[in-house]
């Protein structure tokens, strides 16, 4: 039965790791009737309680919860709450199952990496979906209209529309531990072997604690746009400096130019 049980647990973990894990943020109703399972491999397992107070930590080792007894946990999503300390601007989803009952779970809607817990099956949002998210700002002083995605370190979008045309750009950025300056060189690799190279696009640098932030802005022709709407990134590089895009950022990156280009 135990081998049985570590089977299951083993081909749920496969299957959840190969679906689409698109992190809701602010949007908990996304997950409310799913079944969610606890993400493995964590450094730390903070946010998971066994009262609405939030007073008493589910499984508590030290300041969280023991990530041995955490794993192979399956809960429904049955809704979401405000955090009980109206100054914390968490997000608390309430789960439930036949062994722990009702359990809550807080967490940080702005920082995916904080995130600790994986839809059964893969999420993915309903189509347009993310064009809501999207603000367009208007210029006091000009007809000059300014739409921005949310801050994110690997990529953003920026949309300016004027009177007489409308441009789509792209930042990008990486990191590395070496300093380059005045160089050149993007290039963006695809699932499907597709390849956008822009060799004299300019890499920007920024001197950050333990290394250097780099980075580029470039003008989207309706090719790049064609192509980056259509097809999901994998990894770019800026000059020598290569990074593997977050799969969720890849999706969302193409979902928002999507809305950013009708």
């Amino acid at each position: 039965m135990k081998r049985i049980a570590t089977l299951l647990l083993f081909i749920t973990s496969l299957v959840t790791s190969a679906q689409q894990q698109f992190f809701v943020g602010k949007d908990s109703d996304l997950l409310t009737g799913k079944s969610v399972t606890i993400k493995e491999g964590q450094t730390s397992y903070n946010g998971f309680y066994k009262d609405s107070g939030l007073t008493k930590i589910l499984f508590k080792k030290g300041i969280g919860s023991d990530p041995e007894k955490l794993k192979g946990q399956i809960f429904e999503v049955k809704g979401s709450m405000k955090h009980p300390k109206s100054y914390i601007d968490d997000i608390v989803l309430i789960l439930e199952n036949k062994e722990q009952g009702t359990v809550y779970y807080s967490y940080m809607p702005k920082y995916e990496s904080t995130f600790l817990l994986d839809v059964i099956g893969g999420l993915t949002p309903p189509e347009g979906f993310l064009c809501s998210r999207l603000s367009p700002l208007k210029d006091k002083f000009s007809s000059k209209v300014t739409t921005d995605t949310p801050t994110n370190f690997e990529y953003s979008i920026t949309k300016i529309e004027e009177i007489e045309a409308s441009r789509i750009y792209l930042r990008l950025q990486s990191y590395g531990t070496t300093l380059s300056v005045g160089k050149n060189g993007l290039k963006i690799l695809f699932s499907d072997g597709t390849v956008i190279e822009k060799p004299d696009a300019k890499i920007n640098s920024k001197v950050e604690a333990g290394g250097y932030t780099y980075s580029c802005f470039i003008n989207l022709n309706k090719d790049d746009i064609e192509i980056l709407s259509n097809k999901t990134i994998t990894d770019y590089s800026l000059y020598i400096y290569e990074r593997k895009i977050k799969d969720n950022n890849a999706y969302e990156l193409k979902e928002y130019l999507k809305c950013l280009s009708k």
